[in-house]
């Protein structure tokens, strides 16, 4: 089963980002930050746009869809 969190995790640790550099990168806390990581919460469709544009990846890519991080267009 795939793990939101554990996936945002991944990702934010690859672009060499804090928790606290994430959630300033899109206006969030860096505890909302340890929510979404910890699975104890999960984002909402603004904060998904959000964090696509702060790690520079596509909704499918950050949501498990496919293993492509690249934003086609």
């Amino acid at each position: 089963m795939f793990d939101f969190g554990e996936h945002l995790k991944e990702i934010r640790i690859s672009k060499n980002l804090t928790q606290k550099q994430l959630a300033d990168l899109i206006n969030s806390t860096e505890r909302g930050i340890q929510r979404y990581e910890s699975g104890e919460r999960k984002p909402n469709f603004d904060a998904i746009i959000a964090l696509c544009n702060a790690l520079q990846v596509s909704a499918d890519y950050l949501l498990g869809r496919t293993d492509k991080p690249k934003i086609s267009r």
